[in-house]
């Protein structure tokens, strides 16, 4: 008699819940981003995504921490994308370092708009959510960079003025947030690498003059 291969069928098991939260978390993190947290439920989301009702639970036990894990995404990704870029620029000339910043941050919002927008969906109103991005990864990441490179970090930001830091975040983000309005607008997609590098030249030369 031959017994069942169980390595085979456990490793099926496996690959299919990595696979069923993987869809769950680019189906959280579209939705949250484009409608909002309170305009989307649970079972919605299941459907949106193509898993059995009841999975986002089994995975992240409920909405509120589902979008916690969609937001800790976002946020893995900007320290992997941005972050690690602009860390080698610590011994770099200030204004170069800024420059980098810039167009590392034009570059990564260019690639993962998802970020912006839920920020601007959050930020409408005040909520735990916002405590929770701001807390646990705005902040800390602000403190991180001025550390590394306060000369820099002060060109864009300045001793944490808030006028200077939202024009750096506007300007390098917010283009891409409206892509269907540039495209419209103007005939010009955002997404393409010419646009990408013109406006990172653009927002430096504002924000650096």
């Amino acid at each position: 008699m031959t017994l069942p291969d169980t390595g085979v069928s456990s490793r099926r098991q496996q690959r299919r819940a990595v696979e069923t939260r993987a869809a769950l978390l680019r189906t959280a993190t579209e939705m949250f981003s484009a409608s909002g947290f309170d305009s989307i439920s649970i079972r919605q989301l299941e459907e949106m995504a193509g898993v059995k009702r009841g999975l986002a639970a089994y995975h992240f036990g409920d909405k509120d921490h589902l979008w916690m894990a969609a937001v800790d995404q976002l946020f893995a990704v900007l320290i992997e994308d941005f972050v690690s870029r602009v860390t080698g620029l610590a011994d770099v000339a200030p204004e170069e370092a800024a420059r980098g910043f810039i167009k590392a941050f034009v570059r990564y919002s260019a690639h993962f708009p998802q970020l912006n927008r839920l920020m601007m969906q959050e930020c409408m109103s005040d909520s735990w959510r916002v405590a929770y991005i701001v807390d646990n990864h705005v902040r800390p990441m602000l403190d991180d960079l001025t550390a590394l490179m306060p000369e820099a970090a002060k060109l864009l930001w300045g001793s944490r003025d808030a006028h200077r830091y939202y024009l750096y975040v506007g300007a390098s983000a917010f283009v891409f947030s409206a892509e269907q309005e540039c495209l419209r607008l103007f005939g010009v997609s955002p997404r393409t690498e010419d646009f990408i590098e013109q406006h990172a030249n653009l927002v430096a030369k504002i924000l650096l003059q």
